[in-house]
């Protein structure tokens, strides 16, 4: 398998939303149960995920934090830049990707930024975003075409409208004078707009997952679903203004830690402890809870700790993470309820499978990209 290919499938594309079509996935998000505590370094990999986003601002080849000016950015962009139209720069199956199929989604995105003056860096990664974009989306279309979804061109007509609708709001011109500005076409828009509704209908259409399926996963899997409960008290190796102690204020940390940890031990109130010695001030308050969790949600030294203890036990060292020190005490353990987990688990095993569908697409086509 080539490294373009690889490169590509551990790479997700996510364009802001401007038309009301549907998509597969949704953004990347923490998960509502997930507590604020600053400990959690990460959310399980279980979570919802996204792998694909082909939003319709695609086609103008633009992201976020864009500036539209009527008098500024419609008539000198900050930045622009001449691409090769003859080059080739990647390629799907037979399909070939030029400099000018570049060309036609970076100029909308110059535009869109005004008077921003974009550095290097930030021109280069749009272009492989955009590139990446690309063929994902060819690759889908070509899955999708060989799987034999289509749209009419009802569907088609209607997303244009909406589109171009968007399109003269976002840009301050009309549908005449933006298809001028940027060489582009009415055919083009809505050959574009047909590529992508089939590639999303093709990815909808063979990653849906059942009620039944998501519970013998969760039957199957029962263990990615063991939660425990768990309070701490913090004793940070930082001052109040962020910065790091020195080694020897460290000890100092680390040698009263070691003394609170031997007050809880000889039975004084955790709660109490943790009220008036705890770093973490979101949780002294609740005695140090951090609520339930589960492995891959916490700093890995802090994790092995905590596992490893009986109900209501607390942990008989002093555990160093880069937050600073804590005393560690489990205080529940359950099975996450199939009925809670649900929802959130058919949407990630839907997008595995879009997932997958991706990967079999890139390499189905021979991806290659040759910037």
């Amino acid at each position: 398998m080539s490294q373009e290919i690889q490169n590509k499938k551990n790479e997700n594309l996510d364009y802001d939303k401007v038309t009301e079509n549907k998509t597969v996935n949704n953004s990347d998000k923490i998960n509502d149960e997930t507590k604020h505590g600053k400990f959690k370094t990460y959310i399980s990999s279980r979570r919802g995920k996204t792998i694909l986003s082909m939003i319709l601002i695609g086609i103008l080849g633009a992201g976020a934090g864009f500036y539209v000016g009527t008098d500024v950015g419609r008539s000198l962009p900050a930045t622009h830049k001449n691409y090769n139209k003859t080059k080739v720069l990647a390629t799907v199956g037979d399909n070939k990707i030029t400099g000018k199929d570049l060309a036609r989604r970076m100029e909308p995105y110059f535009y869109y930024q005004g008077l921003k003056k974009l550095s290097d860096e930030e021109v280069a990664t749009q272009e492989t975003s955009t590139i990446n974009y690309m063929t994902n989306l060819e690759a889908l279309y070509q899955a999708g075409v060989e799987d034999k979804i289509s749209v009419t061109d009802d569907e088609v007509n209607t997303t244009y409208s909406k589109t171009i609708s968007t399109i003269e709001s976002y840009f301050n011109m009309n549908k005449d004078e933006f298809l001028k500005r940027f060489d582009l076409s009415e055919n083009y828009i809505k050959d574009s707009l047909k590529k992508e509704m089939i590639a999303t209908k093709y990815l909808q259409d063979n990653s849906q997952v059942s009620e039944k399926e998501a519970k013998n996963y969760y039957n199957n899997n029962k263990d990615d679903f063991f939660e425990i409960r768990a309070s701490h008290i913090l004793i940070s190796t930082y001052d109040q203004d962020g910065n790091e102690l020195s080694d020897e204020q460290k000890e100092e940390k680390k040698d009263l830690a070691e003394k609170i940890l031997k007050r809880a031990e000889n039975g004084e109130s955790f709660d109490d402890l943790a009220l008036e010695y705890s770093d973490d001030e979101y949780t002294a308050r609740s005695g140090g809870d951090l609520g339930y969790f589960s492995k891959g949600d916490m700093d890995e030294n802090f994790e092995k700790a905590v596992f490893s203890l009986e109900n209501k036990e607390i942990y008989p060292k002093v555990v160093e993470t880069s937050y600073g020190y804590h005393i560690i005490k489990k205080t529940g353990e359950k099975y996450v309820d199939f009925d809670d987990e649900k929802d959130s688990l058919m949407e990630t095993l839907s997008n595995n499978k879009q997932n997958t569908l991706l990967q079999d697409a890139l390499e189905k086509y021979n991806v290659k990209i040759n910037i």
